[in-house]
């Protein structure tokens, strides 16, 4: 059983006994908790003639070939069950044909399909898309259900990967380590080596120096305002040092030269040299 998804799996086989389990059913919550894994679940303790649909790796959204195949999964005959399980991971990705040959499966309901769609941004789904579904909205993991997943009570992580437990796990060790060298570059005034080494790898996601970064600016600009925290690795020295008043400016150029960076393909390297300059200057 998913860590945080018992009472909803509880209500919905409930539902499905009673013969009033919706044709469509979006599942709503933060993206990374384990809706795509629980819609398996579910779908599995019910049927199991079950279509995946998800984007191909190297495709940035799911096209309308694949949708189509859904035609295909419907007509063949099962020696099971009557029931099939439809699962889109994620609407959000969908092409604008592909949300366009999904809503027409919607307005064309058989009474044994049944699809679940994964959503974590309501406003990335079609609202016709949206108007023909039951959302079901999937509250955000509690840190200690994160934990457990996770393996970590630290707090760190659960705040920097804002309890999504997929993030944590792809990314835990490098966003730890690569926050504590990023934190203690500032109070040597000096970028790590190991750091520029990480940078510079391939196989580095650059996610985690976007994340790294965002977190850094946002915990510091609630340093300045105030704000109580509970502090991380060196961050209260480092927090001490800034002029807090160029914090939030520094912010905003650090987030929009991360952006072109990803866009445009900038080095990796020169970006964070460029953001810890910023970072040294506001330290002095």
């Amino acid at each position: 059983m998913l860590i945080g998804f018992t009472q909803v799996k509880s209500r919905l086989l409930a539902v499905y006994q009673n013969h009033k389990l919706p044709h469509a059913i979006l599942l709503l919550g933060k993206k990374g908790i384990g809706k795509a894994s629980f819609a398996r679940e579910l779908a599995e303790a019910i049927s199991k003639d079950i279509l995946v649909i998800e984007k191909e790796a190297e495709k940035r959204e799911i096209g309308v070939e694949r949708i189509r195949g859904i035609k295909d999964f419907v007509n063949q005959t099962s020696a099971i069950s009557d029931d099939k399980f439809i699962i889109i991971d994620s609407a959000c990705e969908l092409t604008r044909s592909a949300a366009n040959s999904t809503l027409k499966i919607l307005e064309e309901p058989n009474p044994h399909n049944f699809l679940i769609l994964i959503a974590h941004n309501l406003n990335a789904v079609l609202p016709t898309i949206r108007s023909r579904c039951q959302i079901i909205r999937i509250p955000n993991l509690s840190h200690t259900d994160f934990a457990k997943i996770v393996k970590d009570d630290s707090g760190f992580l659960a705040e920097i990967c804002e309890n999504s437990p997929a993030e944590a796990i792809a990314l835990g060790a490098d966003l730890a380590r690569s926050y504590e060298l990023f934190l203690r570059s500032i109070l040597n005034k000096k970028l790590s080596d190991e750091l520029l080494k990480k940078i510079s790898d391939k196989n580095f996601s650059f996610r985690v120096l976007e994340k790294i970064c965002a977190f850094f600016f946002n915990r510091a600009g609630k340093f300045s305002a105030g704000l109580p925290l509970n502090f991380y690795f060196e961050e209260e020295k480092v927090f001490l040092q800034m002029n807090r008043k160029k914090i939030f400016d520094m912010h905003d150029e650090a987030m929009l030269l991360l952006r072109k960076t990803t866009s445009i393909n900038l080095d990796r390297k020169l970006t964070l040299i460029n953001i810890f300059n910023q970072l040294y200057s506001a330290a002095l």
